[in-house]
């Protein structure tokens, strides 16, 4: 019920406070908005280049009743991908994409031993072919996949148990942008 207040409220102080874009050209900077969970910016560096940064966050709480443990986390994820326009069909790009990226998140158990609190840190290095599409002046699309390198480190519990992983596979994404 809260978060449903919030997205109302949201949405009515971003009607209230737009302006009309008239007739005017796209800019070179958007905010993009992309699924699997990011939220960033798309500056427009000349017409080949494009630079994408963006982040990704979230917060859990679990209470639980006794004898369970309460448990919270924090993830956090930062990532830039330069975007290498390559071919235009009309309103059309198709790009190349190299993106790296990294996140930290921590766990923590509120038990009297602290046993099993952790913390993870991974970075990524990512290669993507990918599409945007202008649905306007202000406003288009992309999507894109690719495949990726990442290495995780975690430590976990009072003793301190240090793991390192490695991952390679697929990646993709689609989104929105909103050009000012």
């Amino acid at each position: 019920m809260m978060g449903r207040t919030v997205c109302v409220v949201g949405l009515a102080l971003v009607a209230a406070t737009a302006t009309p874009a008239l007739a005017q050209e796209r800019g070179d900077v958007g905010l993009a908005v992309s699924a699997p969970s990011a939220i960033g910016v798309i500056w427009h560096v000349s017409d080949r280049l494009a630079l994408r940064p963006d982040f990704g966050f979230s917060f859990t709480e679990t209470d639980g009743e006794p004898p369970l443990p309460d448990i919270s986390s924090k993830n956090f994820t930062f990532g830039l991908s330069a975007l290498f326009y390559t071919h235009r069909w009309d309103s059309l790009r198709l790009y190349v994409s190299p993106r790296f990226s990294y996140a930290y998140g921590s766990t923590s158990i509120d038990e009297p031993a602290n046993i099993a609190d952790s913390t993870l840190s991974s970075w990524a290095a990512i290669g993507s072919i990918g599409g945007q599409y202008a649905l306007g002046t202000r406003f288009g699309v992309f999507a894109e996949a690719g495949l990726g390198y990442s290495s995780q480190q975690s430590e976990t519990g009072s003793i301190r148990v240090d793991r390192t992983t490695w991952t390679f596979g697929t990646r993709t994404a689609i989104g929105g942008i909103l050009y000012f």
